[in-house]
């Protein structure tokens, strides 16, 4: 046995990626079971947040009697917020994306490990501000049209009373 009292030599700790270095295969073995984590991680995630928002949905629902009501001034004072955060959202996504384009310090493995883990971020980071975006400018839409369609049936019913003189 020597002086070496696990029975092991240092090459073979280097062999099997256990002392700190991996090699290319089981590198390329652990990028592989990292993305299909990643991808399961975000099918349950996409799955749990779905089931959220239903449920949310559901009690927002129950507890506005099934339907929201908000006067025509109401909706005026908010469709320039929801459309600014809309608009800043939008404005922030090619920014995120720039993320994507920074360059590993280094060719080496801890580089390109650190590289891989804020292409993950920056995409994590895309995918949230895409989903407050469509969310934001959905809901500055449905105010617009709530607005459109209230002025519509104002003038609907200024016309009937005109009418009726």
């Amino acid at each position: 046995m020597g002086n070496d009292q696990s029975g092991h030599s240092s090459g073979d700790q280097r062999a099997n990626g256990r002392a700190g270095y991996l090699g290319p295969e089981e590198q390329a073995e652990r990028d592989r079971q990292d993305k299909q984590y990643n991808e399961a991680m975000n099918s349950t995630g996409a799955r749990i947040y779905q089931e959220r928002a239903a449920e949310d949905a559901k009690v927002n629902a129950a507890a506005a009697g099934g339907r929201f009501v908000m006067d025509v001034d109401a909706m005026k004072s908010l469709l320039p917020d929801w459309q600014g955060i809309a608009d800043k959202l939008a404005d922030m996504i090619p920014t995120a994306q720039q993320m994507r384009n920074i360059s590993q310090p280094a060719a080496d493995p801890g580089s390109t490990i650190q590289k891989q883990a804020a292409d993950r971020h920056a995409d994590a980071y895309i995918g949230s501000l895409t989903q407050q975006q469509a969310y934001a400018q959905g809901y500055a839409d449905r105010l617009k049209q709530a607005i459109a369609k209230y002025e519509q049936q104002d003038q609907m019913n200024v016309g009937r009373l005109g009418r009726q003189g």
